[in-house]
């Protein structure tokens, strides 16, 4: 892996990785790690982040201002007041826990290139050329050269058609919805979903994520199979108006005993889940022998605020 000097960027890359650091108060650092890339996925950019730097990294040469700029508007919306996806609870199941945040965050990131395919339209990063190998790479990964049986490629294909539809513009693709009409029905719902809501708005983008997840839930068990039980599993950042900040917590949220544990203890969780949509907006580890009615009648009186804040939850105000 090599570091990359800021003088060998674009403009257009350097004016982003700038405007990140102003608002994050992070410093930014760029690293290839480039590798022979036989096709043009999302992925071959990523980056971590902790209390003084974010770091992407790079694996595609060939379009690596592409990848770099997608990379880096993740990032940027990474820091805005967008809801987030939190995972405090396990199944006790690794793989089961590695399906259910894998089919979570590729949704979530589909409805963030909803928004970042109109930047890199803009700044011409995704020319005729990126669409093209774009495309060549979406149609590999539609049929991989590997053994899965019919109905996890229907969840599989469902992903990455949705995905390509909203990025790549091809709403309607006939040809798709011919030869992958179980998935894209999902993918038709989908749409439907986010031209219903403006995603640049918080609390309308995490409506649309929350409906989304529950057409692909729901496409899961058409085929007979578990759901993946988004609405305990997944805890998503409230969206609150200042009123709802002063209200009693039970008129807005109910907890809700789940299967699952604690990720951090393996003790029983506890789902704050808002009465509106039934969404975790975060996970309690509750001491299971003290949670009495008694109990409840007490923690059910606090304000929402005040439970925000005695339980570090992360809110974003209508």
């Amino acid at each position: 892996m090599e570091k990359i000097d800021r003088k060998d960027l674009s403009d257009n890359i350097v004016k982003q990785i700038e405007k990140i650091e102003q608002t994050s108060n992070k410093t930014v650092e760029v690293f290839s790690d480039f590798q022979k890339q036989d096709i043009l996925t999302l992925d071959q950019a990523s980056h971590t982040s902790d209390d003084t730097t974010i770091k992407v990294e790079i694996t595609n040469e060939e379009f690596a201002d592409f990848v770099l700029l997608h990379e880096l508007y993740h990032v940027e919306l990474e820091i805005t007041d967008q809801p987030k996806i939190n995972v405090a609870v396990t199944s006790e199941d690794q793989n089961l826990d590695g399906r259910i945040l894998t089919t979570a965050n590729s949704i979530y990131e589909t409805l963030e290139h909803s928004m970042i395919i109109k930047k890199q339209l803009a700044d011409k990063s995704f020319d005729t050329k990126t669409k093209e190998a774009y495309l060549a790479g979406v149609e590999r990964t539609l049929n991989p050269n590997v053994a899965i049986d019919d109905a996890n490629m229907v969840f599989f294909r469902a992903l990455i058609l949705f995905d390509a539809t909203v990025f790549a513009s091809k709403r309607g693709n006939v040809e798709w919805k011919e030869n992958y009409n179980s998935a894209y029905k999902f993918v038709d719902e989908a749409m439907k979903i986010i031209d219903k809501n403006d995603l640049t708005v918080p609390f309308e983008f995490r409506r649309a994520l929350i409906s989304i997840l529950e057409a692909y839930d729901n496409l899961i068990a058409v085929h007979g199979y578990q759901g993946m039980d988004y609405h305990d599993f997944l805890s998503i950042t409230p969206v609150v108006s200042n009123h709802q900040l002063r209200l009693n917590l039970n008129q807005v949220y109910q907890i809700k005993h789940t299967a699952f544990k604690m990720r951090d203890t393996h003790q029983d969780a506890f789902s704050l889940l808002a009465i509106n949509d039934g969404q975790s907006v975060a996970a309690l580890g509750f001491n299971v022998d003290k949670v009495t009615p008694e109990f409840y009648k007490e923690f059910y009186q606090q304000t929402v605020q005040d439970m925000f804040e005695v339980n570090n939850i992360d809110y974003v105000i209508r």
